[in-house]
């Protein structure tokens, strides 16, 4: 098969039946590659003893998203030329990888971001990843907005939500670092930020696809509530959040557009820890075991190339 889905599982409990299900009943055939990171919701079983049609790969240990992705990328025999990517609260329709295969299909695409949609199909989810213009967050298109006729054009966007994400294996091979296209580091968050930031930099295109549409629950690991979601991950996924952004600036962005932006990311950032670890105190310890991941991306920012950002709307 030259199409391919790897699931990233961690205590996705019923969600990963339905995810894999959805995956079985594509129209385009793909095999499936699901990685366990150590479940103890009895999900593991699932990688262990594998249905018909996954192939499972049952890790010794939590490595995150990007950790299980490299595994599910491992995993795949060459004749494999497009991937997705997926966590287990996301559903793709039958037609998923029919349409982002064929958008795929077009010259200089290595990357498609699918439709995303909230359940019950009321409101969108994500519709590809941007930056906001100074404070470079990660803003997903549509997000919470009502998804009756919005985003209904396809579009260049920076990135895709890696929930449920598909790239042109070419494109990741040229992005590689060390020979891993997701950085290990990182465990979870940003990573999809990252990966659309280095394939856009890297000469091809990242397209959302009206027709590529998934269901996707967000914020499996963060407490029930309202405001941002931020403010209710726990300490260490918290911090992760924090650093990683760092270090996907320190890999990705090109001095002329950091120095412009730094007197107002600067207070913004520390304001947002400080917030953030008045409201958990073990978010202080955590930023700071997870600081050497700036060290590991200054010493990576020489193997990417890098644009501007106005050349990767």
């Amino acid at each position: 098969m030259t199409v391919a889905a790897i699931v990233v599982n961690y205590n996705g409990g019923e969600d990963l039946r339905r995810c894999l299900a959805a995956l079985a009943a594509q129209t385009v055939p793909l095999a499936i590659v699901l990685v366990d990171c150590a479940s103890t919701d009895g999900s593991r079983a699932l990688a262990e003893c594998p249905p018909a049609g996954v192939v499972g790969v049952p890790l010794p240990d939590n490595r995150g998203y990007t950790g299980g992705a490299n595994a599910g990328l491992e995993a795949l025999g060459p004749s494999v030329r497009t991937v997705g990517f997926f966590n287990p609260d996301c559903f793709p329709t039958s037609g998923f990888f029919a349409a982002a295969c064929g958008r795929l299909a077009e010259p200089g695409i290595g990357g498609v971001a699918g439709r995303l949609e909230r359940p019950g199909g009321e409101q969108l989810d994500s519709c590809g990843q941007v930056l906001t213009p100074w404070l470079l967050r990660v803003r997903d298109r549509g997000y919470s907005e009502p998804a009756a006729g919005a985003y209904q054009e396809a579009a260049r966007v920076l990135a895709a939500c890696g929930a449920g994400m598909v790239y042109h294996r070419d494109a990741l091979a040229a992005v590689a670092v060390g020979g891993r296209v997701f950085p290990d580091e990182f465990f979870a968050f940003w990573e999809d930020v990252d990966l659309g930031w280095r394939v856009n930099a890297a000469g091809w295109r990242v397209v959302y696809e009206p027709a590529a549409v998934a269901v996707h629950r967000r914020g499996g690991t963060a407490e029930p509530g309202s405001g941002r979601l931020l403010f209710r991950r726990p300490p260490a996924v918290a911090a992760g959040i924090l650093v990683n952004r760092w270090a996907t600036w320190l890999r990705n962005l090109a001095a002329v557009d950091f120095w412009p932006r730094l007197p107002v990311l600067l207070p913004a950032d520390a304001m947002v820890l400080l917030l953030v670890g008045l409201r958990r105190p073990a978010v202080w310890s955590a930023v700071v075991r997870a600081l050497p991941r700036l060290r590991t991306a200054w010493r990576q920012r020489p193997l990417l190339r890098r644009q501007r950002l106005r050349d990767l709307r």
